[in-house]
């Protein structure tokens, strides 16, 4: 059932409710204004929020994908070197019958960390240059896309063009 209102709008709100009429072939400003409305009810009716979510979560769980599975994979390599480590030292020390037990680190400790902390930081830099290297080349890549683009004629115009 429709009612009669009266109501006051800004010159903008009513050049746009114009608008939007006369791109849409509306009879008049009381059908734009209720499409309007219904489009904006409706908004909501549409799981667009729930495709987005869900769209952002798989290219998070790609793009990490390969990460992820690298920690995992170290950590479990490290976890197994570990229980091989203790395993091997629990054998050593029950075989020679070690009574005593060395609180402060003795030199071959000092060295050994030393020299895991040089590989860990050859390791890093090595990872690094890669990641530089990559991106370069994306950039590279990029701006060849970009002048490739602008030096062809477009098909479709601006105009054409719907965001």
């Amino acid at each position: 059932m429709r009612k009669r209102k009266n109501f006051y709008f800004e010159e903008s709100s009513l050049e746009y409710i114009e608008k939007y009429r006369s791109e849409h072939h509306l009879p008049n400003f009381t059908a734009a204004l209720t499409e309007i409305i219904e489009d904006h009810k409706h908004r909501n009716d549409i799981p667009a929020t729930k495709i987005l979510i869900e769209g952002i979560a798989k290219q998070v769980a790609d793009e990490l994908s390969d990460t992820l599975t690298r920690i995992r994979l170290g950590a479990n390599n490290a976890d197994r070197n570990s229980d091989i480590i203790i395993m091997l030292l629990n054998t050593l020390i029950a075989s020679q019958g070690f009574g005593t037990f060395f609180e402060d680190d003795t030199p071959q400790l000092v060295r050994a960390r030393e020299k895991e902390k040089e590989r860990i930081a050859t390791f890093r830099q090595k990872r690094l240059d890669g990641a530089k290297a990559k991106a370069d080349k994306e950039k590279t890549d990029n701006a060849n896309l970009k002048s490739d683009e602008n030096s062809m004629d477009s098909i479709v115009s601006v105009d054409e063009i719907v965001f």
